[in-house]
């Protein structure tokens, strides 16, 4: 009985980050209505999320500031990929596709992952993966609504695939990582060096302070807030909050059971952005976006049936864009 209530309470957990995830995910799209652009929001979110982290750690974990000369090229580069590169191809992506179906092309990670393990490190996979491939990509057909032509932003397609790349990028980094690191300090270390690389790519003095004042509407253009309020709440219930719910459903579920659980990212922020954002999809691109997600499980369940890492995130590491940190 206590068994089956762990296994419950850490699947609701990881349901809770998720659904918070794609909810910032959500959210943020108001701030870009009103001028705010991905590259400053990744800043800000990254120097807030990182002065969170380094509180918690120095109350909780205070040895996971111990870091050695060696290790700084790897945190570096993870800083870069997970931190940077994935969360601003994000917000970019969503800035210009329906929330919903950016976070399913991002979400195409977990087979990219069980292809570079099969093509690049020469591990043996099973059919599952041809299937989740051909499901994938069949999904993606129909919410593209292909056979008319293209429809999607072309650019906002680009970011989403190359944000699938670099969270795949990112898992198998994190894999390494965790075997060196606890989850916290890996993530406080990442998010640090992230803002330090964002303080040189973008300078603070060229920040667009004045957009944070002005107002946005996340909820059904209702209720006007300031853009600052959407960060604040962003970077804890949307950022910090989920990943430590995500660290504590890892401890009760394991990573391969929490891959398949984190697959409901994408459904989350399709209803968010149907609720919130009045997004419409035709019921075409609807059952694209389910094959999609049942694509996303087959390669999960796949890479767990293999023993890789495929779809299931490291044990100790965040999973999902909105994970960053998780990781979105």
């Amino acid at each position: 009985m206590g068994t089956d209530r762990n296994r419950t309470a850490g699947i609701a957990m990881y349901l809770v980050a998720a659904a918070l995830f794609a909810l910032f995910g959500t959210m943020s799209k108001a701030a870009f209505a009103v001028g705010m652009d991905p590259l400053h929001w990744t800043q800000l979110r990254n120097i807030g999320a990182a002065v969170l982290m380094l509180a918690i750690v120095a109350a909780w974990a205070p040895r996971g500031f111990r870091i050695h000369w060696r290790d700084l090229g790897f945190l570096l580069a993870y800083g870069a990929v997970a931190f940077m590169l994935v969360q601003y191809l994000y917000f970019l992506t969503v800035s210009r596709l329906p929330v919903g179906i950016g976070t399913l092309l991002v979400f195409l990670a977990p087979i990219g992952v069980v292809v570079w393990l099969r093509f690049i490190r020469r591990r043996p996979v099973g059919p599952l993966v041809w299937l989740a491939l051909g499901l994938a990509v069949g999904g993606l057909a129909l919410v593209a609504e292909a056979w008319q032509g293209i429809r999607l932003d072309g650019v906002g397609v680009a970011a989403g695939l190359a944000c699938a790349i670099a969270l795949a990028l990112y898992w198998l980094m994190g894999e390494r990582g965790a075997q060196q690191r606890d989850a916290l300090s890996l993530t406080m270390w990442g998010f640090v060096f992230a803002s330090l690389g964002w303080a040189v790519v973008a300078p603070w003095s060229g920040f667009p302070w004045a957009v944070l004042t002005r107002d946005a509407t996340p909820i059904n253009e209702a209720w006007p807030v300031p853009v600052w309020s959407i960060m604040a709440w962003g970077v804890v219930l949307g950022t910090v909050v989920p990943f430590l719910l995500v660290v504590g459903s890892l401890r009760r579920i394991g990573s391969q059971r929490a891959g398949i659980v984190g697959t409901t990212e994408p459904l989350w922020a399709v209803g968010f952005g149907l609720l919130l954002l009045g997004e419409s999809l035709s019921v075409v691109q609807g059952l694209g976006a389910l094959i999609v997600v049942a694509g996303i499980v087959t390669a999960e369940i796949a890479g767990s049936r293999a023993g890789t890492p495929a779809a299931a995130i490291p044990s100790e590491a965040p999973a999902g864009p909105g994970a960053v940190g998780s990781v979105r």
